[in-house]
């Protein structure tokens, strides 16, 4: 009996799902949103890597050949290279969205939903509104941060890393003086300048104030180093704007229902430059890996 062939569907089963759980349970934001395009491509270089194995496996326990191997390496780094170009495409259709126009504020973008215009993909000024608020490690109120809080150092260089911190609300809004929007989040698509406040750590958010240490755990003088998202504070959103579920409420997404990006404290059209430079540099690397992986497939 040829065992390859008994333990194929199996194998090939096994690394369909490793792949795929790896693709999506990988990513921070997985809950809130999953692309359909790459996970279907995942699949389908899934199969094909485990028809490769099928047909160059030799013996019980060797799966594949050496000429295997160099195929699925090949394969691989095609996988790469598409990854770091649909990335790249992401970045570029923002920052062309960022340098091709002016920002529309949420009153003028919800008022033409209202005429009958369809959903506009662009940028929009509004204010940050959330359903509750947050603390910082740094004592600031807010709707959202990200803070790395590390030890404090006589040279006033970075310490050693004690803690890494993200919260935000549960719901958050973008408003204008006559209209609001929700918006759909990810700290992943955040842009915000970065600020340094001291803190204490071990104090509960809300006793960082009035410097009441947690029972148990004496206060140590630290610094963060964080990202927030202040209430009612000006950001540009990346997204596109449309009618959410409910008749009379308004929604920013970013593309095929995901999170838009969020800028706050930055200029729309430096932030696009920046932006093309990235995708660039993402393009750059893919086409890196499709030429190795052409490298590989010749030798």
């Amino acid at each position: 009996m040829d065992w390859r062939l008994a333990f194929a569907p199996l194998y090939a089963a096994g690394l369909g799902a490793l792949v795929l759980a790896a693709f999506t349970f990988g990513r921070r934001e997985a809950r809130s949103f999953t692309p359909r395009g790459p996970l279907a491509w995942f699949a389908l270089l899934a199969v094909l890597y485990s028809l490769v194995a099928l047909r160059y496996g030799t013996g019980p326990f060797t799966w594949v050949s050496l000429g295997a191997l160099g195929h699925g390496m090949g394969a691989g780094l095609l996988v790469g290279a598409a990854g770091l170009a649909a990335a790249g495409s992401r970045v570029r259709v923002r920052a062309d969205a960022l340098k091709a126009e002016a920002p529309r504020g949420i009153d003028e973008g919800v008022a033409a939903l209202r005429q009958g215009q369809v959903p506009h993909w662009g940028v929009y000024r509004g204010r940050l509104a959330a359903s509750d608020s947050v603390t910082s490690p740094g004592g600031v109120v807010c709707a959202f941060y990200e803070a790395e809080v590390r030890a404090r150092r006589a040279d006033g260089g970075k310490g050693s890393l004690l803690s890494v911190e993200r919260a935000y609300a549960p719901l958050l809004q973008v408003k204008g003086e006559k209209a609001e929007a929700a918006l759909s989040f990810s700290p992943r698509l955040l842009l915000a300048p970065q600020r340094t406040r001291p803190c204490l750590l071990g104090l509960p958010a809300e006793a960082g104030a009035a410097n009441v240490p947690a029972e148990g755990l004496p206060p140590e003088e630290a610094l963060s180093y964080e990202r927030v998202g202040k209430l009612g504070e000006e950001c540009l959103v990346v997204g596109e704007l449309r009618p959410g579920p409910v008749p009379g409420v308004y929604e920013l997404r970013g593309r095929q229902g995901g999170p838009a990006m969020v800028i706050l404290g930055n200029q729309g059209e430096t932030t696009g430059s920046v932006l093309t430079r990235r995708a660039w540099r993402l393009f750059a690397a893919a086409g890196g890996l499709t030429v190795a992986a052409a490298w590989v497939f010749a030798s």
